[in-house]
């Protein structure tokens, strides 16, 4: 989750040895993400060895400020859905779009004022999502055309869903109250229509940004229990995040990263063997703006994506993307 969108869920609510370089070649595949510009993002994606980088969209926005971030890809690679921020004299206004993944005209499915965080169903027929109105932050559905909203569940503020690859499961981050950290963010396990809602293992596992391995055994997430600096120099920010993992069933936790930089949102290669994520600075007098960047996912030394910087919520497209 990029910091810019845990500030506005409080207030709507509320790398080992990186290097330069191509990094890891993952063969017939591509990463989207949303690019930092100033106040503005935009969606793009370029292939695992970093080239190929390729814009997908231009938020149609006067303000310079908000834009799009956020993308998943359908299962079957044609198409990204990602959350389009086009704020209002300061206001956020966020809703679920959609472009095709080789770009194109992009159209909105969701009326929001405040619908993000989408994940595909690996059926591609439906999307779950994050929806903030009033006092309630909770998970709906729709169906790929943003028709039939249903709301799935709300006992808290749940946030980041990630559809589990045998489409059974949805794991989603919850805090129990809005008045508690983001390092109080514990995970939890819905069935896909929302009932028999449980917390992910025997112990709690504290953590957002759940990310399904894609033989649906392992869970990487971002933990913030390291306390390993701040996202900003400011008080009350909350703490730098770190990639870690888990077995499905709560066992072998394991991290993945331990730099002085925010990593955020992982995302898996379609063959299981690489985690990326997003890991950098809010401000450049911390160091570098947010970088592309992989981990083996059994851990190992990390390798920077091309060189561009302010890289926001990484997501690994299906095999045979090009």
């Amino acid at each position: 989750m990029a910091p810019i969108r845990l500030s506005v869920l409080a207030a709507a609510a509320l790398v080992v040895g990186i290097g330069n370089g191509a990094g890891a070649t993952v063969h017939g595949s591509r990463i989207a993400f949303g690019l930092e510009r100033g106040d503005l993002s935009s969606i793009y994606t370029v292939r695992a060895n970093g080239t190929g980088l390729r814009r997908l969209t231009s938020p149609p926005t006067r303000q310079e400020l908000g834009g799009d971030s956020g993308p998943v890809w359908s299962p079957d690679g044609r198409r990204i859905v990602f959350e389009r921020d086009l704020t209002y004299w300061g206001t956020d206004r966020f809703r679920l779009t959609a472009v095709p993944s080789g770009g194109g005209i992009a159209h909105d499915l969701t009326p929001g004022p405040f619908d993000s965080m989408p994940t595909y169903s690996p059926s591609g027929r439906r999307i779950a999502f994050v929806r903030s109105a009033g006092d309630e932050v909770a998970l709906y559905r729709v169906d790929r055309l943003g028709r039939n909203a249903t709301r799935l569940l709300s006992n808290g503020l749940d946030v980041t869903p990630a559809w589990s690859p045998d489409a059974k499961t949805i794991v989603f981050s919850r805090l129990a109250d809005q008045s508690l950290p983001i390092d109080q963010a514990t995970l939890y396990f819905a069935d896909a229509d929302g009932s028999n809602v449980r917390q992910l293992g025997a112990a709690p596992v504290r953590g957002v940004s759940p990310s399904w391995s894609p033989d649906g055994s392992r869970i990487a997430f971002v933990s913030f229990n390291d306390h390993n600096g701040a996202i900003c120099p400011a008080v009350g920010c909350p703490p730098n995040g770190e990639i870690y993992a888990v077995g499905a069933d709560g066992t072998g936790l394991t991290r993945l990263t331990a730099s002085k930089a925010d990593d955020e949102h992982p995302t898996w290669s379609p063959d299981g063997s690489r985690i990326a994520f997003a890991s950098g600075f809010a401000l450049r007098t911390q160091g570098h703006l947010p970088w592309l960047v992989t981990v083996p996912a059994g851990g190992g030394p990390a390798k920077r994506i091309g060189k561009f910087s302010g890289v926001v919520d990484p997501a690994w497209s299906p095999a045979g993307v090009r």
